[in-house]
């Protein structure tokens, strides 16, 4: 018995300490993928029909190698401001009708490729700089216009497991082409829908930023409630340093929580303002775009006393109407009997 429970006693104990080594060993001592890059982020000033030219290193700061694909990708602006990529296909590449099909990738020599798309085979702790350039069609109008340069790590599939790979993470690089030209900047907010009264403090509103320009735009914007008086009573930032793409929208919706029972009439007024990298309005905030609406507020207790007014009125409608007609009946009836020769009421004394 006292062997079994020396026996127990001595694995629980080396359980213990192999769960302590655990804990303590540094997290570096554990494999790792991770992918990074030098610059997320180029622009360009040229011409139609000139070329750009740059250099991303792609940095493989894990403990594990990695196998990165690199290619190029238009983005895709929905009408709400969500973005999505494509690759060119072919006939984009024969028009030349997308940047990323003006994109040609230099790849290192010991590069290879999966199908078509090249990727590199990147050691631990190792950099590797990748070069590309872009060839602007001179046919191509005025402003701007972004190709996005895309690092994927990937892993390949086991031996017998079919020949579809596993994504592990993709990072990429914004390019941003300014071609010279007459450049439009043009902000409208429309359509701002703000409802024209609301039960309680919660105000619901959406609005809609559109550039109408041929260039990019950083901007901020700030939604801001006033009373009656035009006092501030609620300001929240709704758009911090979000970049709005020539042509794009953007959308943006929220409710501002209004406490302390308000009551009354109020405005509610949004602002977007091309701002700087540490968000802060350039050209003074001379180039604001704002827009407001009037909304009342009414509070659930005054929706409550008025509900309770209308039933006491209603009440006291139906009660007169009611004496009123029983009135009435009692007076019909006397003028029956009254037409009939009968007294109304009888007498308490009779004739001798």
């Amino acid at each position: 018995m006292r062997v079994r429970v020396a026996l127990i006693a001595r694995a629980l104990t080396a359980t213990a300490l192999l769960f302590s080594v655990l804990l303590l060993t540094p997290a570096s001592a554990f494999a790792s993928r991770t992918l990074g890059l030098s610059s997320g982020a180029f622009h360009f000033d040229l011409a139609a029909g000139q070329q750009a030219k740059g250099s991303v290193v792609v940095l493989n700061t894990g403990t594990e190698p990695l196998k990165v694909m690199v290619y190029a990708s238009d983005q895709t602006v929905d009408a709400k401001g969500n973005i999505t990529y494509q690759t060119p296909t072919r006939l984009d590449l024969e028009s030349l009708a997308l940047p990323a099909s003006w994109t040609t990738i230099k790849m290192p020599a010991n590069s290879k490729a999966l199908g078509n798309i090249p990727y590199l085979d990147i050691p631990p702790g190792a950099r590797i700089p990748v070069s590309f350039s872009i060839l602007v069609p001179p046919t191509v109008p005025p402003g701007d216009h972004d190709v996005y340069l895309f690092f994927e790590s990937f892993v390949p599939p086991a031996p017998g497991q079919g020949a579809q790979s596993t994504i592990a993470g993709r990072l990429g690089a914004r390019v941003t082409l300014r071609v010279a030209g007459t450049f439009v900047r043009k902000i409208e907010v429309r359509p701002f829908n703000v409802p024209a009264y609301v039960l309680g403090g919660e105000i619901p509103y959406d609005f809609t930023i559109r550039n109408l320009g041929n260039v990019d735009q950083r901007l901020g914007g700030r939604v801001t409630l006033f009373d009656r008086t035009g006092n501030e009573v609620l300001r929240k930032t709704v758009i911090d340093g979000r970049t709005s793409f020539a042509g794009t929208n953007i959308e943006s919706s929220d409710t501002l929580l209004v406490d302390k029972m308000p009551i009354g009439p109020f405005k509610v007024k949004v602002e977007v303002s091309p701002v700087d990298d540490a968000g802060n309005a350039t050209n003074s905030g001379a180039d604001t775009v704002s827009v407001s609406h009037d909304v009342w507020l009414i509070p659930f207790w005054l929706v409550a006393l008025v509900a309770i007014l209308v039933v006491l009125i209603f009440v006291r409608i139906v009660w007169v109407v009611a004496v009123r007609a029983t009135r009435k009946r009692a007076q019909r009836e006397q003028e029956k009997l009254a037409a009939a020769g009968q007294r109304p009421f009888p007498d308490d004394e009779y004739e001798s």
